[in-house]
């Protein structure tokens, strides 16, 4: 059974309505998903590809050959053999898993902040030294984020799932509004 921790990790100021630029569309959406199950599996020395077959075979997931481009919305690749599964309980995914990987529930210690919108690429462009506008939809990669680690999932042309330790949560919501003022923000 997953422990899930529904208060707000985002901080007082993360509140639904329009931050920042006031004037026309918002240039981010954005939206947590709170009360979200994550469990964190790593699949043991040389079971890379018997992890991703048991995952396939258990929850129907097409990971390709574990390459971070080849993610799923409810499996994110966070490195070789690692991956974020969205949405499953840490006792299922042990049983599909069996002895290949090691699984831990994450739930209350992951947030997840999905942003969409036509100025995402450049907000991005801010925090994360990797070229996002290059990645294919589907795509992930462990990075950082300021000072902060960060699971990127690509969900769409201008949408994007980022993945905060909880402790860190606040500090990252804070600069997303801060940064995106200039755009708007839309929080929903």
């Amino acid at each position: 059974m997953s422990t899930i921790v529904l208060s707000n990790p985002l901080g007082a100021h993360w509140t639904a309505g329009r931050h920042g630029q006031a004037e026309g569309e918002a240039g981010i959406r954005a939206t947590h998903a709170a009360g979200l199950t994550i469990v964190e599996v790593a699949a043991l020395p040389g079971q890379a590809q018997p992890l991703r077959a048991a995952l396939e075979a258990g929850f129907g997931m097409t990971l390709g050959d574990g390459q971070p481009a080849h993610s799923a919305e409810n499996a994110v690749c966070t490195g070789p053999g690692h991956y974020l599964l969205v949405g499953h309980d840490v006792q299922a995914v042990k049983a599909a898993v069996g002895d290949l990987a090691m699984a831990v529930d994450q739930s209350s210690g992951r947030v997840r902040v999905s942003i969409d919108g036509p100025a995402v690429a450049d907000l991005l462009a801010k925090a994360c030294p990797l070229d996002l506008r290059a990645w294919p939809i589907g795509g992930a990669q462990a990075s950082h984020f300021l000072h902060i680690a960060c699971a990127y999932y690509r969900r769409s042309e201008h949408g994007f799932d980022l993945y905060f330790g909880r402790s860190f949560a606040a500090s990252a919501a804070q600069w997303l509004l801060d940064a995106g003022a200039e755009f708007g923000v839309e929080i929903g």
